[in-house]
């Protein structure tokens, strides 16, 4: 692991390491760096105690929870950390949660295989359907003919279900969004809601609130199927279409 990939996952943490933000930063790793993620955290806290005493209240196991709180605040803020000679002020830092930190990505079963994008689907509240019976190379959809048949009845509301799709370039889209800090401030801003990107054979990008938009629960973006086949590779389409519902949904 790079040390620029390494920092680009703590800035996930916004600050502070705890149980709310360590997620989104397990969330953001992909198959296989889990173990290289924390053993980059370790080597962290060693060489900031090696080099910072800590009060005798924080000595032990709480030492390095005081020192990962350092590390969970950032490249900057950690190098001028580092550079000091005093002891680390407690007063200064978030350390009571940081233990979260060290063991980042490592709390699942070892014989468990790491559940990826469903899972990242599933904490970043996003869902993808292809509801068109043409679909590209790589997308798979239980879109039908029975169910195309009554598609006028039940619509795009999500409460008459969903339509499990999955795509690779979807993956990769959502591991983007993950690892992108203005990404989650804005789903931060309406987390009560889940978001549906939905394609569809249709000429027009339609943005929909469900129930009704004085009591939504679900946005619908429908993106014409024209529109994400263009480019083979829709990665960039899809990371479009989650922006571009983030902006409409949290511009002021």
């Amino acid at each position: 692991m790079t040390p620029d990939r390494f920092w680009r996952l703590v800035e996930l943490l916004d600050g502070t390491a705890d149980e709310q933000s360590v997620p989104r930063l397990e969330a953001a790793m992909a198959p296989g760096e889990q173990e290289t993620f924390a053993d980059v955290v370790q080597d962290h806290v060693d060489r900031l105690l090696a080099r910072r005493e800590v009060p005798g209240s924080h000595a032990g196991d709480t030492a390095e929870h005081l020192a990962a709180a350092v590390v969970a605040a950032g490249r900057d803020t950690y190098e001028r950390e580092l550079a000091l000679d005093s002891p680390l002020d407690p007063d200064r830092w978030r350390w009571e949660e940081a233990e979260a930190l060290l063991v980042a990505g490592l709390t699942e079963d070892e014989d468990e295989p790491h559940e990826g994008v469903g899972d990242l689907a599933d904490q970043l509240g996003i869902h993808l359907q292809w509801r068109s019976l043409q679909v590209p190379d790589g997308v798979l959809t239980s879109w039908g003919e029975e169910v195309a048949e009554i598609d006028g009845v039940l619509g795009d509301d999500p409460a008459f279900g969903l339509v499990p799709a999955d795509d690779p370039h979807w993956h990769e889209a959502l591991q983007r969004l993950a690892e992108d800090p203005e990404f989650h401030r804005r789903r931060a801003a309406v987390a009560d809601l889940e978001l549906h990107v939905v394609v569809r054979d249709t000429d027009e990008a339609t943005l929909s609130a469900f129930p009704d938009a004085d009591a939504a629960e679900h946005v619908v973006l429908v993106v014409p199927r024209e529109a994400m086949t263009v480019d083979p590779d829709r990665t960039e389409a899809y990371v479009e279409a989650v922006v571009t519902m983030l902006v409409s949904l949290t511009e002021d």
